[in-house]
């Protein structure tokens, strides 16, 4: 049985989706866009092009919910690191996209380069317990108008796991397309397969960023998978109660579901768990109170009610190094995420509310990942997992130790083992000088000094760099 947390009640579950369509209906929602309000006007939806906004009828809403599928393919480069989501399993991702690296050598904080994305990427493929890659940190030695694409080609460059990104602009569109058909084969094959997937966050409360809500239009008839991912802030841009938060995430999802589904019929989503906190102390974002796993809690359950794949937002931290903080912020988060039923689970090695990319934090991310999938796999109650003839066979006062069935379940898995964590004696932590902060440098060492993952084929090599050189040149003369 696969441990799940229902945190509402049937009726509670049924509030939440009423009230979220009452706010779509009366209220409605500022798109911007004039194509995305001509889409909605040629389906009979209440639009106003002055203002932006489109009223959305609750029937609309709850067909383009039913034409969002529930079991999606995130595909890799290479097929064994492809995803079937269909709520069986638990999938870790790396963080992305902080804007600083903290250096694993020196602990100093610093802009992010193409190196660290290279090299975060690089981990991030030889832990086993990830399963694909948001790339990590911005790097500011690439050019900024089409920073975007270079950030994908040197995620690509250094995993063969699926990738999932951002694009902020509509004219970088084109260029992505290209160079996934190139990774893919062509249309058919990354329709088929999609070797990525593209985030979109709206703009709390209640409106899509036009430029966004366009250029996911184009992705979402090309076969992309979309995040469509509200990010309010709990008494800032959304009431100041979790679930005042959890119905303002509510209502900015659907209302995605809403213009996708209609651009293009069923057209893979999926919905992240992910509002934050405003400290009003300190003016911050939060990513790990206490609130963050109520949130993934709430909005798991109401992702169940919708059928669609969802994607909690756990391994978070709002520290600023790696630590006892970091540690327990990203347990309790993390947990709280593979609880809420969710398919997939961002995301491990960034501290700071999400702005410093950390590889010693990775590590130590990395082996509560591991624990967290554990308890997420939960328990198979059977007559083999029972081993009553086993509990016969020792009777009163004896052990397990010699039976063949301990040996082949230690070897199954059935009791799990830490990659880093200690567990040897007192006194041999001492004696042996463990530190934990020192034990993840060093795995960081160890991993990258790895070969690089398969790298690509010289022949589309040279085709995403052409395609990468047009983008600039395009890039740039539209800035001129």
């Amino acid at each position: 049985m696969i441990p799940q947390v229902r945190i509402l009640s049937d009726e509670e579950v049924q509030k939440m989706h009423t009230r979220a369509l009452d706010v779509l209906e009366k209220v409605g929602i500022k798109y911007e866009s004039p194509r995305a309000l001509q889409l909605l006007e040629a389906e009979g939806q209440k639009v106003d092009y002055a203002s932006g906004i489109a009223w959305l009828k609750p029937d609309l809403v709850e067909r383009c919910v039913k034409s969002t599928p529930r079991t999606i393919t995130l595909a890799g480069r290479d097929p064994k690191h492809d995803m079937i989501l269909d709520g069986t399993r638990l999938r870790v991702t790396t963080n992305g996209q902080g804007t600083f690296t903290q250096d694993h050598r020196t602990g100093v904080r610093r802009q992010g380069l193409v190196q660290d994305l290279r090299d975060s990427t690089k981990v991030g493929h030889h832990l086993d317990v990830v399963d694909y890659i948001w790339p990590m940190v911005v790097p500011f030695d690439v050019p900024c108008p089409s920073r975007v694409l270079p950030e994908m080609y040197h995620s690509f460059a250094m995993t063969t796991k699926h990738n999932q990104h951002e694009i902020q602009l509509p004219e970088h569109v084109p260029f992505a397309l290209e160079m996934l058909e190139v990774l893919a084969g062509g249309k058919e094959s990354l329709r088929r397969r999609p070797l990525y997937s593209c985030v979109a966050c709206t703009v709390s409360p209640l409106q899509h960023e036009p430029h966004m809500a366009e250029l996911c239009i184009d992705l979402a008839r090309a076969g992309i998978p979309i995040v469509i991912w509200p990010m309010p802030l709990t008494g800032a841009t959304a009431p100041v109660t979790v679930a005042g938060t959890c119905l303002m995430s509510l209502i900015e999802f659907l209302s995605g579901v809403v213009l996708f589904q209609v651009a293009a019929p069923g057209c893979p989503l999926i919905y992240p768990l992910g509002p934050e906190v405003l400290d009003m102390k300190s003016g911050m974002a939060v990513c790990a109170g206490p609130e963050i796993p109520l949130f993934n809690l709430v909005l798991g359950q109401m992702a169940k009610f919708y059928d669609v794949p969802a994607l909690g937002v756990g391994l978070n931290s709002d520290a600023k190094v790696p630590g006892i903080q970091a540690a327990y912020e990203s347990m309790q988060t993390g947990l709280a995420a593979a609880l809420s039923g969710a398919d997939l689970l961002v995301g491990i090695g960034v501290l700071d509310d999400n702005n410093t990319m950390s590889l010693t934090q990775m590590i130590v991310e990395s082996e509560i990942a591991r624990m967290v999938k554990r308890i997420r796999e939960g328990v198979v109650v059977s007559e083999d997992t029972l081993m009553v003839h086993l509990i016969e066979k020792a009777g009163p006062g004896a052990h397990f130790l010699g039976f063949k069935e301990t040996l082949a379940g230690l070897k199954k898995g059935d009791v799990f083992f830490p990659r880093f964590s200690f567990r040897n004696a007192y006194d041999k932590w001492f004696e042996e000088g463990h530190d934990e902060i020192t034990s993840a440098r060093a795995e960081v060492e160890r991993l990258l000094a790895l070969p690089d993952p398969d790298p690509l084929p010289p022949e589309i090599d040279r085709e995403l760099k052409r395609i990468l050189a047009a983008a600039d040149k395009a890039c740039a003369e539209s800035a001129a």
